[in-house]
């Protein structure tokens, strides 16, 4: 991908130097579009694997209404975690092992296996460490590439500005100066860049960062549940004994 990223990168520039038709300047510039996203979408190419790079843009699907997995799932992992607690505490531990054994969610079942075995702290607190790692290497990689497009796609909007206004000064000394186009790509690649690094990018990143987030505390949930059950049952078995 680094090589494809590099390839789009080199285009990008040279395009930005093309020789342009349009000496109009208007609120849609093809010329400075193109520069901006295939700026950005050259960095992404660049700083990250074909696996991640594909992951970027299908989590696309978590903005749109209907179609998110992660806050959907989130909160069915919460409510299972709820369910499978109060069912401990009533003592219908069939219906808990149930629960785990057809839940779609590794931490619920390993919530089970953990409090059956009365695990202590330490394992408790490693099985939930890997199980929040494992979200973190699934989702952190897409969502730093969004985070990191909000960043750099004004960069790009600058580089569609620089070569703007090379095409301008170039053509002061001609007898035919084509200074629409070179206006309207200096002015409106840096608008687009502003506009897709803090209105798009930036939010897309802000709201994947905040589901994974959510991901996290709910698994820190389970982790707690976890350590008050064995606590209780601990207490229990004192009291009894």
């Amino acid at each position: 991908m680094q090589i494809v990223g590099l390839a789009l990168l080199a285009f990008v520039v040279w395009f930005g130097f093309g020789e342009r038709t349009d000496t109009t300047i208007s609120a849609f510039d093809m010329h400075a579009c193109i520069m901006v996203l295939g700026g950005s979408l050259s960095a992404v190419f660049i700083s990250s694997s074909s696996r991640t790079t594909l992951r970027t843009f299908l989590y696309l699907r978590e903005i749109i209404p209907g179609l998110g997995v992660l806050g959907r799932d989130t909160a069915a992992l919460e409510s299972e975690r709820i369910h499978l607690t109060q069912l401990w505490l009533e003592g219908k531990r069939t219906q808990a092992v149930e629960l785990a054994e057809q839940s779609a969610f590794p931490p619920i079942e390993r919530m089970l296996k953990l409090v059956l075995d009365r695990a202590p702290e330490e394992a408790t607190r490693a099985a939930f460490t890997e199980l929040r790692h494992a979200e973190l290497s699934r989702w952190q990689p897409a969502i730093a590439n969004w985070e990191l497009l909000s960043k750099l796609a004004p960069s790009f909007g600058m580089v569609g500005t620089i070569t703007g206004m090379i095409q301008l000064f170039q053509s002061m000394g001609e007898d035919d100066m084509n200074l629409g186009a070179s206006l309207s790509l200096a002015l409106l690649a840096t608008l687009y860049g502003v506009a897709f690094g803090a209105g798009v990018a930036g939010p897309i990143g802000h709201f994947l960062r905040g589901l994974l987030d959510e991901r996290l505390g709910a698994l820190q949930r389970c982790e707690q549940s976890v350590s008050e059950l064995i606590a209780r049952a601990s207490r229990g078995a004192q009291a009894t004994g």
